[in-house]
């Protein structure tokens, strides 16, 4: 194993401890936030939540927000109120504020973007309304804002994309000494993107033989990857490697690739992240090397924060979800299982 993996090696380790120690009560005293209307189960009113979600134009965020009403339910307690901002982020803070004006027991969101949430975040603890963010973080100058956070572990997410993908091509028989590699990123600033091209760029390049050529927002979109393909086929970039912080890129890349008659998979080594079942029928049939997992199915461990944040119950400042990396070998072991 190389050196920068043994390196990453010492990161995950030093993570999962860090992660273990840090157990941080998100919710204030029971005392406190026991209100009329706020307990459960039984004969006890809703806790009534205010979710926020960040767009649904990914197949990701589809298989999330599923999760999330199967979840948080009147059944289960809760009474969910639930709205769809669009990928407009000035509509998400719209719909934060009315939930604030609703008066709802807590609010839970998927942020866009990782910047401009004081404001409103300073208001919803005004009015003594707990917040719960949900898969990418959120950048405050003062973390009480948010009671706690739920999701996946980008930056770890991109070293070990990245950590597979240097193995593999060493693998390979027809090494060379520079590989020419082109990253589509997701939506710029939201953390999904930030931490996995920050992993996938320290990693690639502490190896020295790699050199993104091509670097463009696809936004997470199909039609971002058929984008962005298209521009680095009509600008004859020539690409060993091809890196898509989503699957829907992926798959939209693949299909310009197809159409141009160049093989996914094998003419271009492909790694992806998410994990959705597209994906994996495109690894079954070689088009895709490679899918780092991004769990979407965090609506459990919602639902079990939110009872735990208004009943007082101590919770851990961040709560990463399990998630695992599929090389396309794998993928038909898996297929039959996944959930999204």
């Amino acid at each position: 194993m190389k050196k920068i993996s043994k390196w990453k090696s010492m990161f995950t380790c030093f993570l999962l401890l860090l992660c273990a120690v840090a157990v941080t009560a998100c919710g204030k005293d029971s005392s406190e936030q026991k209100k009329e209307g706020k307990e459960t189960p039984g004969s006890q009113k809703l806790i009534t939540v205010g979710y926020a979600q960040s767009g649904t134009g990914a197949s990701w965020s589809l298989a999330n927000v599923e999760s999330i009403q199967e979840n948080c339910t009147e059944e289960n307690g809760i009474k969910l109120l639930y709205e769809n901002a669009e990928d407009d982020f000035e509509n998400q803070i719209k719909i934060v504020r009315s939930f604030i004006e609703k008066k709802v027991d807590l609010i839970s969101f998927t942020p866009i973007v990782s910047e401009g949430w004081d404001e409103v975040l300073q208001e919803a603890k005004a009015a003594g309304i707990p917040v719960i963010v949900m898969d990418r973080m959120v950048d405050v100058k003062d973390d009480t804002l948010y009671h706690c956070w739920i999701g996946s572990n980008f930056l770890l997410e991109g070293y070990k994309a990245a950590d597979w993908l240097i193995d593999y091509m060493d693998s390979l028989k027809t090494k060379k000494n520079t590989y020419k590699v082109a990253l589509f990123q997701g939506a710029l600033g939201a953390s999904a993107e930030t931490g996995r091209t920050q992993g996938i760029e320290e990693m690639l390049g502490a190896e020295g033989n790699y050199k993104i050529i091509y670097k463009e927002t696809g936004n997470f979109s199909y039609d971002g990857g058929v984008e962005n393909m298209e521009k680095v086929l009509r600008q004859k970039l020539d690409i060993d490697i091809l890196i898509c912080e989503n699957d829907d890129m992926a798959l939209g890349a693949i299909e310009v690739l197809e159409k141009n008659g160049i093989k996914p998979g094998k003419d271009i080594v492909i790694v992806s992240f998410d994990g959705i079942h597209a994906a994996f029928e495109a690894m079954t049939e070689g088009k895709i090397n490679c899918d780092m997992e991004c769990n979407p199915l965090t609506g459990k461990l919602l639902a079990s924060a939110v009872k735990k944040v208004i009943n007082g119950d101590p919770i851990s400042k961040k709560n990463y979800i399990q998630e695992e990396l599929f090389p396309a070998d794998t993928a038909k072991d898996y297929i039959d299982n996944r959930k999204y």
